[in-house]
């Protein structure tokens, strides 16, 4: 399977576990992440049309949980580097939940995907709210400094703009966090209300995993995180839709 991640310097973060489930759960994966720190949807379209040559080109080739890095990538490099199999897309999460930020520009990137990979399967993944007690003008401004809004105003954005831009998949990040929070309110997922800790990590890359190969992983569990807390988290990752 080849997957590539048209995201931001926190997408970084969220496949962090991704290419070791792949590996213990005897998968093929190779795995890119064009990253672009707080890049949006819109400056990724920007970034096309000028054919700016900004991205770091994370890659993980099928088997090595180590990844290599060059800078200077243009976005349509990237794009027909390889036979890709899923292109999925992400907002940057303070935009995640504002409608207006997807339009037009998930519409234009997800047809030059389709033009030039006909077969592969689109995804939109949803972003996480920022954690309770996060403080920042744009998440006051945007949504009331309140988590559960954030997340819904994220879930409806991305159901919208993936209907718009006829993106089949919805990679419903956002909403396991949401599920995690709701079962154990006092789990934190985060370094600092926004940039995933190691269970915010583990968490995303389960939910990519379930998207790709269209199961969970293996029984592989991180050494940062402990048992009770990696079945929590496995257990949020598979029941959500």
């Amino acid at each position: 399977m080849k997957v590539l991640i048209i995201g931001n310097d926190l997408t970084s973060e969220m496949i962090g576990y991704l290419p070791r489930l792949a590996k213990e759960s005897g998968k093929e994966l190779l795995l890119a992440n064009l990253a672009l720190k707080n890049c949006s949807i819109e400056r990724h379209y920007r970034n096309y049309t000028d054919e700016a040559e900004v991205y770091t080109y994370e890659t993980y080739l099928p088997g090595i949980t180590g990844k290599m890095s060059p800078d200077g990538i243009a976005l349509h490099e990237a794009v027909e580097d390889d036979d890709w199999d899923l292109i999925c897309f992400i907002q940057n999460p303070s935009l995640g939940g504002v409608r207006e930020s997807y339009k037009p520009y998930l519409d234009e990137l997800a047809a030059y995907c389709s033009l030039m990979h006909p077969e592969a399967r689109l995804a939109l993944a949803e972003p996480w709210a920022y954690e309770s007690g996060f403080a920042s003008a744009e998440f006051e401004k945007a949504y009331g400094s309140d988590s559960g809004e954030m997340y819904q105003k994220i879930v409806s954005s991305c159901v919208s703009a993936a209907g718009e831009a006829e993106i089949g998949e919805i990679i419903k990040i956002g909403s396991a966090w949401n599920a995690a929070h709701g079962a154990d309110p006092d789990i934190l997922l985060t370094k600092d209300g926004v940039t995933p800790n190691e269970a915010g990590r583990f968490l995303s890359s389960l939910c990519i995993y379930k998207s790709v190969f269209g199961e969970m992983p293996e029984e592989y569990k991180p050494d940062e995180i402990n048992e009770t807390t990696a079945e929590f988290l496995r257990v949020c990752a598979e029941n959500i839709g």
